[in-house]
């Protein structure tokens, strides 16, 4: 009788550790993973073979399409275009194609930022527009349309690194920004609003600055500068005016320090009435002080 028992026993626990065993290989399968994770919302791509990678993607994914999946706006490209061209015209025919210069740069939505003509035997001069971006090929081609084409000269500078550089280093300062305001909100002494307001105007500046920076960048980015040279037949050809490496650095470091003085007189404006609360907080103290002393008591701090 104990024999059996024994025998009944070890068959029992055969048969529950196979029925054990099914069930972990069931639950362990392909098809039962792909079910589980794809019920939990998981993210699933397709590789080869036909199975099923749980967060990974079926090849390099870079750029845009990353900032898609990760929820993130696209950043915009933004190219700052400048062409020089030289037209030569028909001999009696400058003063209508000049001025038909600007009407088509009004046309698209720009307009003639400077211009220079010289008098003489053959009539030339040098007019220089700003164009909106998107309209720059096709002012650029009627412009071309307006004589024979001598020379040109197309440059396109992708700027759109110091695009997002800019705004993020804005982002940061402008929290900065945020951070010192509360605490000069909940400033209890004129000591601390002190020390907090000096080290609000210097992240206030670099804001400014920043401010500036982007303006001066969105500007050439989205005004494209077309300079165009005419003379008419004839006429000694005047050079195209291009701007070098270095003229070009220096030409924007000249519109960048004006608006940056711009944006700091602005900034002045604004801390000009919070400086003269200040003043006269720290001037009543010290008349507060005076009198106290005067009077023979102690001024408790």
């Amino acid at each position: 009788m104990r024999k059996r028992r024994v025998l009944f026993g070890i068959a029992g626990f055969i048969l529950l550790a196979g029925l054990v065993g099914t069930a972990c290989s069931s639950s362990n399968s392909p098809g039962t993973n792909a079910g589980k994770f794809a019920g939990s919302g998981a993210p699933i791509a397709p590789v080869g073979g036909g199975a099923v990678s749980v967060g990974r993607a079926a090849g390099p994914v870079q750029g845009d399409v990353v900032r898609s999946q990760l929820g993130l706006p696209a950043i915009p490209q933004r190219i700052v275009k400048t062409a020089a061209v030289f037209v030569q015209v028909k001999v009696g025919s400058f003063d209508q194609q000049f001025q038909q210069a600007t009407q088509v740069a009004a046309r698209h939505g720009g307009f003639a930022e400077s211009s220079s003509t010289a008098a003489g035997k053959f009539r030339s001069g040098t007019i220089v527009l700003r164009v909106p971006a998107d309209q720059f090929e096709t002012a650029l081609g009627e412009l071309k349309g307006l004589g024979k084409v001598e020379s040109q000269r197309i440059t396109g500078q992708d700027v759109t690194a110091q695009f997002v550089d800019l705004q993020a280093r804005l982002r940061n300062w402008q929290s900065q920004e945020a951070v010192l305001l509360r605490l000069m909100s909940k400033s209890t002494s004129i000591e601390d609003s002190i020390k907090v307001q000096q080290q609000l105007q210097d992240v206030q500046l670099n804001i400014e600055e920043i401010t500036g920076q982007l303006r001066v960048l969105s500007n050439q980015a989205d005004l494209s500068t077309i300079t165009l040279s005419m003379s008419e037949a004839g006429a000694v050809p005047p050079k195209p005016v291009v701007r070098s490496g270095l003229a070009k650095a220096w030409h924007d470091a000249v519109h960048g320090f004006v608006a940056v003085v711009a944006a700091v007189v602005v900034g002045v404006g604004y801390l000009l009435p919070v400086a003269l609360l200040v003043l006269v907080g720290l001037l009543g103290w010290a008349t507060f002080r005076r009198t106290r002393t005067r009077t023979g008591v102690a001024p408790t701090v």
